[in-house]
């Protein structure tokens, strides 16, 4: 193979450059298109909808392939029968948005939110019934619409 000619390294330089700013503008391009698509694509906020209530309120995000937060599916059915709560269950392997929304470390995750939607605590995996209620400061003795676990 011969070195090449200095009309051919003449060229090179700015043939080079000018192919990394086309590169670069396709990549900025192709990254504003995808970052306004992500926030198209954001679901309405379920948690948000929930908490519009007005009720103390214990949302989990866990997913269906974890042991404990199939061990606390009929603890949260048992505690939705309360009708001074409200309880939502978020599976964060199907909406991986409220990972990063929620900043949620681990499975299962309860947050509790007082009747006017503030954040008041966190658990980290299985809690019993009579525990929630307790951090969502209602009376476990007098629980209405159904058994508490």
């Amino acid at each position: 193979m011969s070195a090449p000619q200095p009309t051919e390294r003449k060229f090179a330089l700015p043939l080079v450059l000018l192919l990394a700013a086309v590169m670069a503008a396709l990549g900025v391009w192709l990254y504003t298109r995808s970052a306004a698509n992500a926030v198209a694509a954001q679901p309405v906020d379920a948690v948000q909808q929930v908490l519009a209530q007005g009720k103390p309120t214990v949302v989990e995000f866990g997913a269906n392939n974890c042991v404990s937060c199939r061990e606390m599916k009929p603890i949260l059915h048992a505690l939705a029968q309360d009708s001074r709560i409200v309880v939502a269950d978020v599976d964060i392997l199907k909406e991986r948005y409220y990972i990063g929304a929620y900043q949620i470390r681990l499975m299962p995750t309860q947050v509790f939110y007082n009747a006017q939607g503030q954040e008041m605590g966190r658990h980290l995996g299985k809690i019993t019934g009579p525990e929630i209620l307790a951090r969502l400061g209602v009376d476990a003795s007098t629980a209405t619409g159904g058994a508490t676990p």
